[in-house]
């Protein structure tokens, strides 16, 4: 009696000297290789040049408004080309080409201009955006007013045409929306000011627009 009480004795301290090596060789939640898998899945993708999180060819039009120290007409009008390169699904490069339609000082009558557009949070249709860059803008603009002597005795206080190139900075915001497949709309106000101009305290523009997006995936604003 006592050599089988011994003999189950021992049987049982080798199964739990068994099972307590398997519990030490596997985590309890998942395997190795599983927890493996997950801590390859959480690691960041290297940026890539030629792979953007996105990229949208399109157009844009709108109004101008100036602040100017003058009495002349303010309003004036805006077209131009955009192109927009995604870093990431928040982040985006903006460079764009416009073609202004104002008499003053503060938008120039052509000008480029590259900045970058921060997207908060993730949707599938609506993608609001907050932006900020700066740009060279080149054209006929207006100098301040002179006296000029016309006729003997006789003066005119005329804004004098001439050629300037202009540097601005411009800050905006505005909002993105899937029409269709791959057409996004925008809509877009934004605030320039020119540098070294004393004539202007800056102007706002109000544009809409139209791009198309690259890529084979339908197109969801993430």
């Amino acid at each position: 009696m006592k050599v089988k009480v011994l003999l189950g004795l021992l049987l049982w301290g080798n199964t739990l000297s068994g099972f307590s090596q398997n519990m030490k060789s596997e985590p309890i939640f998942g395997t190795v290789v599983e927890r493996k898998i997950q801590k390859d899945s959480t690691k960041k993708k290297s940026f890539n040049l030629l792979k953007p999180a996105f990229l949208r060819v399109g157009a844009m039009g709108g109004a101008l408004i100036g602040f100017e120290n003058t009495n002349n007409d303010n309003v004036g009008g805006t077209s131009g080309l955009r192109v927009e390169y995604g870093i990431s699904n928040k982040w985006s490069v903006v460079g764009e080409l416009q073609g202004n339609y104002f008499k003053g000082t503060t938008f120039s009558t052509a000008q480029s201009s590259l900045g970058i557009n921060w997207m908060p949070f993730k949707s599938r249709r609506l993608q609001p955006y907050f932006g900020v860059g700066g740009g060279i803008g080149f054209g006929r603009g207006r100098s301040e007013k002179r006296n000029r002597e016309v006729f003997d005795g006789w003066f005119d206080n005329r804004h004098e045409n001439n050629q300037e190139i202009q540097g601005f900075a411009i800050a905006r915001t505005g909002l993105n929306y899937v029409l269709f497949r791959k057409i996004i709309a925008t809509v877009e106000t934004g605030y320039q000011l020119p540098f070294n101009n004393n004539n202007s305290n800056g102007g706002l523009s109000v544009r809409v627009g139209v791009s198309y997006q690259f890529g084979k995936k339908k197109t969801k604003l993430i």
